[in-house]
C-alpha cells in the first residue's frame, strides 16, 4: 500500500517565490462551446510555491479550465494572470516560453521512437537544430535528472519505459524547458503505488525547489496527503476554496457534487451472497492461456460479479482480451451458459451477447470523431436499419433513452463525444454495450478517471445489471472499489490464478499477499 505524507514547506516556500502574489491569478473567466457554458465567472488564485488541488465532478469544467492554462483554447471572457503579467495570447507555445506554464496530460506528447534526451530536449536541442550535438544533448540530460534525482539512461528509447517514467520524462521536459508552474492531470490514474510514490517524491523535489503545482485527482486520500490548497468547481463554476487544514474529505466531496455523499454501500451489505451453485454458469473459463497468462480457470453464474485483481504486470487485461476475442489464446476453452464458444473475435461476441467495456476508452473504445449518439449505438446500427439504411429517427431514439438511462450528461446526442468528460464517456461506453442486452458483460477498470458522483452511479448500474441475471468479470487496479462492487475476487500473479477469495471476508492487505506472492497460493 501507498504512504503517502505531506509535501510540506508551504509558508517557507511562499517566502521564496514572491510572498503573497500568486502564481495564477483568475477572473471571472468563462468559456462557452454553442450554447454549452463549460465555464462560469470562475474566479480564485494559486499560490506560489505550493500544491493546489483543483477537485470537481466529470463535467465540472476542470478539464476546460486547464486547456485554457496549457493555451489549448482561449477563454470566452475574464482573465488568467501568471506571476502578476495577465495572458494575451492563448497557445502552448506562449504559455510555455513567457509565461512559464506547462501541463502533464493524462494522455501523455512524447516521441515514442526517440530517446529520453532527444525527448527532454527537443525544441531547445543544444547546437544546429539541423545537426544538434548527441553528446551535449546527453550530457544536458544528464545533468537535468541529476538535478531531479531521477536515475534514468538518456538514451534509453521512451517506447521501451512503463507509463510512470514516461511521465517522468514529460516532467523533466517541462522542467528543461524553464516551466514555474506544471499542471498534473489525474497523473496517478494508471500507476502503481509504487509509481505512485516515484512521482510524489519528484513533485517534492519541484516544490521544495519553488515550482508551483496544480494538481487535479478524483483519489481525496492523494490531495489531503499533498495539496496546500484546495479549489472545487461544480457545473462551470467555482463554489469552494480552503487551506487543505480547514476542510475535511466530506466537505470537499459534498462541495463537489453538491449534496453529501457517504462511503460507498459495499455489494456486500446491499446483496448478501447467495447460493448460486445450482445455476449454469453464464462464463467458465477452462484452462485459458494467452499473452502473460496461462492455464486460468474459473466460473461466473448469473447474477454474479466476480472481480479480478494483480499487479499491472500479471496478466489480467491480456485474460479480459482473450475472454473477449480482442486478442488469440494460445490454449484453454470458453463456454457461455454451457456452450463452447469457439473462434472467439469481437464480432462473434457481440452477436453472442458477451460485452466488452476495455479500460483504456480512449484509444480501444472511443469512436473520436463520432458524437455522442453514434458512439452509443454503434453496435445496433444493423437492427435499426432497413435496406440498407439507418432508419435515423428510431436510431436517434434508441441512443438518446440509453443516454439518459445512464444519466449520460450531454447537451445533445448530436455533440462530439470528445466534448464529455471522462466519466459521461465512460457512461457512454456502458450505455453501448448495453444496447445488446448482454448476458455476460466484462468490464476493466470501469471508472478509472471518473469522479465520486459517477462512480455511484456507476455502481448502481452494475448492480441493477446484477439484480437482472447479467454475470460480469470486472478487472481494476483500484483494491477498494473490487471489494466495493464483486461477489469474488480472483487473484492474478505473473499470469497465474493464485486464489479466488469471498469478498465479504477479503481485505486489501490479504489480496495484495496473493497478488505479490507474500502468502501461498489459495487456487
Amino acid at each position: 500500500m501507498t504512504t503517502l505524507s505531506p509535501l510540506g514547506g508551504p509558508e517557507d516556500l511562499r517566502a521564496q517565490t514572491g510572498g503573497t502574489q500568486p502564481a495564477i491569478r483568475i477572473r471571472g473567466l468563462s468559456r462557452s462551446f454553442g450554447p454549452v457554458r463549460a465555464l462560469e465567472d470562475v474566479s480564485f488564485d494559486v499560490p506560489a510555491g505550493e500544491l493546489t488541488a483543483l477537485l470537481g465532478e466529470n463535467g465540472a469544467g476542470k478539464s476546460t479550465l486547464l486547456k485554457i492554462l496549457a493555451g489549448l483554447q482561449p477563454p470566452s471572457g475574464g482573465s488568467v494572470t501568471l506571476f502578476g503579467r495577465e495572458v494575451d495570447a492563448y497557445d502552448p507555445h506562449t504559455m510555455l516560453t513567457e509565461h512559464s506554464i506547462a501541463i502533464v496530460p493524462q494522455e501523455l506528447s512524447l516521441l515514442p521512437d526517440r530517446t529520453v534526451a532527444e525527448n527532454i530536449l527537443a525544441g531547445v536541442e543544444p547546437g544546429n537544430r539541423l545537426f544538434p550535438s548527441k553528446r551535449t544533448m546527453v550530457q544536458r540530460t544528464l545533468e537535468l535528472l541529476s538535478e531531479l534525482e531521477l536515475q534514468l539512461d538518456p538514451n534509453t528509447v521512451v517506447r521501451t519505459l512503463d507509463m510512470a517514467t514516461q511521465q517522468l520524462v514529460v516532467v523533466a521536459r517541462s522542467i528543461a524547458r524553464g516551466c514555474r508552474v506544471l499542471i498534473l492531470d489525474e497523473p496517478t490514474a494508471m500507476l502503481t503505488p509504487a509509481e505512485a510514490d516515484r512521482l510524489f517524491a519528484l513533485m517534492a523535489k519541484l516544490k521544495a525547489g519553488g515550482t508551483t503545482l496544480l494538481y487535479v485527482s478524483h483519489r481525496m486520500p492523494e490531495v489531503f496527503a499533498l495539496a496546500d490548497q484546495i479549489e472545487v468547481l461544480r457545473d462551470g463554476r467555482h463554489v469552494a476554496s480552503w487551506r487543505r487544514s480547514e476542510t475535511t474529505p466530506e466537505q470537499a466531496v459534498a462541495a463537489m457534487v453538491g449534496r453529501e455523499l457517504g462511503q460507498f454501500t459495499s455489494r456486500a451489505e446491499l446483496h448478501p451472497a447467495a447460493d448460486r451453485s445450482g445455476s449454469t454458469p453464464a462464463l467458465a473459463i477452462a484452462e485459458l492461456s494467452g499473452r502473460r497468462h496461462s492455464g486460468i480457470s474459473f466460473e461466473v453464474r448469473p447474477g454474479e460479479i466476480l472481480g479480478v485483481a494483480g499487479l499491472p504486470d500479471s496478466g489480467r487485461v491480456e485474460l479480459l482480451h482473450n475472454i473477449f476475442g480482442a486478442e488469440k489464446g494460445t490454449g484453454g476453452t470458453v463456454a457461455l451458459a454451457g456452450q463452447l464458444y469457439e473462434n472467439r473475435s469481437p464480432i462473434a461476441s457481440v452477436a453472442a451477447k458477451l460485452a466488452f467495456v476495455p479500460g483504456e476508452r480512449r484509444a480501444q473504445g472511443l469512436l473520436t470523431t463520432m458524437s455522442v449518439g453514434d458512439n452509443i449505438g454503434v453496435l445496433t446500427v444493423r437492427a435499426l436499419s432497413r435496406l440498407g439504411l439507418v432508419r435515423r429517427g428510431a436510431f436517434d431514439r434508441s441512443t438518446s433513452e440509453r443516454a439518459t438511462a445512464l444519466r449520460v450528461k450531454t447537451a445533445t446526442i448530436d455533440q462530439p463525444i470528445t466534448n464529455l468528460s471522462g466519466g459521461n464517456q465512460q457512461k457512454a461506453m456502458l450505455a453501448r454495450w448495453l444496447a445488446i442486452e448482454p448476458t455476460v458483460l466484462v468490464l476493466d477498470e470501469p471508472t478509472r478517471g471518473v469522479d465520486v458522483g459517477a462512480k455511484a452511479e456507476i455502481y448502481e448500474q452494475l448492480f441493477a445489471l446484477s439484480k437482472g441475471g447479467v454475470a460480469m468479470l470486472c478487472s481494476s487496479s483500484d483494491l477498494p472499489e473490487l471489494l466495493t462492487i464483486t461477489d469474488r475476487i480472483a487473484v492474478l500473479s505473473e499470469g497465474r490464478l493464485v486464489g479466488i477469495v469471498d469478498t465479504a471476508s477479503a481485505t486489501e492487505e490479504s489480496i495484495m499477499a496473493l497478488a505479490t506472492g507474500a502468502v501461498a497460493s489459495a487456487a
